[in-house]
């Protein structure tokens, strides 16, 4: 049967020599993602430095010249969300330094942006993905809200944070991060940020290699983040659905954040499928979780959950992170008893040359599970 399986997909194999992480995310933008809606990042493509100006201590501005990155930003799953990868503008060799990522994709059900990020620090670990924001673009500024940040009481009103993007040129723009405690009324300006375009293009490396803002590995370099390391690398075989009918797949997996998370990518050529998912665990609530989206219309984000992770273990669809409005306090529901799932994904088997991964649902009222698909891969030499 295992021999079925990868005969499938043998013919179609990619050689990860041919490939780059462009080809593999699906930087492509395709025909149903070019609608203007979805368009309104686009002036963000390329590569930046960003002059993070902190507030002048003695000024009522910031201060000229900050702390500076280098971000790079491209489309991925064929145009339907826009990824950032930001790292130190200069790399100290032997320490961890912050990194940083998003992504963001236009919610057509609710007509808004849903922004997802994580950027680990040596001093804060951040919450795995997890940290999202909502918003719209109106007279040229896109801006973005948390759900409840924190209470600066136990019954006050909630921190709520805004992202704001203005005075876009076609090389330029500033974005500046505010935070409010009193719904509104006020706003602290804590960060603005000048970005300039360095290059108007983004150049990926080889899928074999990690994802750019991975130097050595020294961000995240304790052993509960290395659960899943063993997916790193391109994977073939076939895709089988519950009824039996195999198609062929690949996966391709990288680690990124300097060592803070592993992305792994979903194809199956034939049916014009692509996913998306990063993995991390989250010293602040001692969970795994995983980030997943495709590039199918009208399906958004979803998270899934685990207190370990590795070979055999099932990560449960936990729905409680996600936001609904502008105030929903998600870290709240991070460590919630997730027994009553409807669905799970897990890796059944990860060696060094062959990894099984299933995705199983359930009825509410039927305890048992059900495979929906499974995918049988094989490293690609």
């Amino acid at each position: 049967m295992l021999l079925e399986y990868f005969a499938a997909a043998a013919l179609l194999a990619p050689n990860s020599e041919d490939r780059d992480w462009g080809d593999v995310l699906g930087t492509e933008i395709a025909e149903e993602w070019q609608a203007p809606r979805h368009r309104q990042y686009d002036f963000w493509i390329g590569e930046w430095d960003a002059n993070w100006r902190g507030r002048d201590p003695d000024g009522l501005d910031h201060v000229e010249d900050g702390t500076h990155t280098r971000q790079l930003v491209f489309p991925v799953l064929d145009g339907k969300a826009v990824m950032e990868l930001a790292m130190p503008g200069e790399l100290t060799p032997g320490e961890g330094q912050g990194h940083g990522f998003s992504l963001r994709y236009y919610d057509e059900a609710h007509n808004r942006w849903i922004m997802a990020q994580h950027w680990p620090s040596p001093q804060f670990d951040g919450v795995a993905f997890l940290d999202q924001l909502t918003g719209e673009q109106r007279f040229g500024r896109l801006t973005v809200y948390s759900p409840d940040l924190r209470r600066t009481t136990p019954d006050g009103d909630p921190q709520i944070r805004r992202y704001t993007f203005s005075d876009i040129r076609e090389d330029a723009f500033r974005w500046d991060g505010a935070n409010s405690t009193d719904r509104g009324t006020t706003w602290l300006t804590w960060m603005a940020v000048d970005f300039r375009e360095t290059d108007p293009h983004v150049d990926l490396p080889n899928a074999s290699q990690p994802l750019p803002g991975f130097s050595e590995g020294l961000l995240c370099a304790d052993e509960a983040h290395r659960a899943l390391d063993g997916l790193v690398g391109v994977w073939s075989g076939a895709a089988a659905s519950a009824d039996g009918s195999e198609q062929a797949a690949w996966v391709t997996a990288g680690r990124m954040l300097d060592g803070c998370g592993v992305a792994v990518v979903f194809e199956r050529p034939e049916a014009g499928y692509r996913s998306l998912t990063f993995w991390s665990w989250s010293p602040l609530v001692e969970r795994w979780f995983a980030l997943y989206i495709n590039n199918q219309p009208g399906q958004g984000h979803q998270y899934y959950s685990a207190q370990t992770a590795g070979e055999g273990v099932p990560f449960d669809y936990h729905p409680g992170v996600n936001i609904v409005d502008g105030e929903t306090p998600y870290l709240t529901h991070a460590q919630d008893d997730l027994s009553g799932s409807v669905q799970r994904i897990q890796w059944s088997e990860i060696g060094d040359n062959e990894i099984v991964f299933r995705v199983e649902a359930r009825n509410p009222e039927n305890s048992d599970w059900q495979l929906r698909r499974e995918y049988r891969m094989q490293r690609n030499e």
